[in-house]
C-alpha cells in the first residue's frame, strides 16, 4: 500500500487538526450525547456464530483497504509512545457507529460517517484512562467506503488482542485552515465517555488468536508477539 496517495481532504482532516493523527468513534444501547441510543452493529451475531467463522489476519490486512496516508514512519514503539497521551493494551469488544464530518455551511457535500472501536479490559502501559470511565475505551477510526460497523466483524473480530497509542478525538470545532468540523462532537460513545484516535497510522495494532500481528490502518502483518509492539518492544510495522 502506497503511502504517498492522498487522502482525501475531508477523510483526513484529523491529521490536520494539531495531533499528526487519525481520529475517528458507540455503546450497545447505551445513551449518547443527544439522548440518542447508540446502535449495536454486532448485535445478530452471537458468540457461537463468531467463534465458528474462519480467520485470516490478511482480513484484518485488507479491512481499510482504499485509506492510505502521506506520513513518516516512526522507527520504534518507544518513538509511537512518546507522541502519545495514552497507550493501552485490551481486547476488541465491539465496532459501533462514530460521529459524522461535515464542511460547515456547505449543505451540498454530504457528512462522512466514522466507526467506533470499543476495547475490554483495557489496561494503561502509559498514562491513565480519564476518571469516570466505564471500563472500556473508545477510539474513532476513519471509515472508508461509508460501510456499516457489521461490515468490520472480521478484520476488527471481537476478541482480537490490541495495542493502541492513543490521543484525545478531535473535539469537532472548525478549526482556521480547515473546512471540516463534527455535526455532534459528543456523540458515537455514552455521555460523559472519552473519545480517543490514534496517534498515527502504526499506532493500532491487532493479533487474533495466534495469527500474525497486523497493523490494519496501514494493512501490514508480520510474525511476532502483540507484546512486542509494547513500549518496551522493538515490532513495529511502516
Amino acid at each position: 500500500m502506497s503511502k504517498g496517495v492522498q487522502v482525501k481532504k475531508i477523510a483526513s482532516c484529523y491529521f490536520g487538526v494539531g495531533l499528526t493523527a487519525l481520529a475517528l468513534s458507540g455503546c450497545a444501547a447505551a445513551p449518547v450525547a443527544g439522548g440518542e441510543p447508540a446502535t449495536t452493529p454486532s448485535a445478530t451475531v452471537d458468540a457461537s456464530d463468531e467463534a465458528s467463522r474462519p480467520y485470516s489476519a490478511q482480513q484484518s490486512v485488507e479491512q481499510f483497504a482504499g485509506l492510505d496516508f502521506d506520513y513518516d514512519p516512526l522507527t520504534s514503539p518507544a518513538a509511537l509512545a512518546e507522541r502519545s497521551r495514552l497507550v493501552v493494551a485490551g481486547t476488541i469488544d465491539r465496532v459501533q457507529e462514530g460521529r459524522v464530518e461535515i464542511v460547515p455551511g456547505n449543505e451540498n457535500i454530504p457528512g462522512i460517517s466514522t466507526i467506533v472501536l470499543v476495547l475490554r479490559d483495557a489496561k494503561a502501559v502509559v498514562g491513565s484512562v480519564d476518571e469516570g470511565s466505564d471500563g472500556l475505551v473508545y477510539v474513532e477510526l476513519q471509515n472508508p467506503g461509508q460501510q456499516d460497523p457489521d461490515a468490520y466483524q472480521d478484520g476488527l473480530r471481537e476478541g482480537s488482542r490490541v495495542v493502541a497509542y492513543l490521543l484525545p478525538a478531535f473535539d469537532g470545532a472548525l478549526v482556521e485552515g480547515t473546512d471540516i468540523a463534527i455535526a455532534e462532537p459528543k456523540a458515537g460513545r455514552p455521555v460523559g465517555q472519552a473519545l480517543y484516535m490514534p496517534t498515527g497510522p502504526q499506532a493500532l495494532i491487532l493479533q487474533y488468536e495466534d495469527e500474525a500481528v497486523v497493523w490494519p490502518l496501514i494493512g501490514e502483518k508480520r510474525d511476532g508477539s502483540l507484546e512486542d509492539t509494547l513500549p518496551g518492544g522493538e515490532l513495529i510495522a511502516s
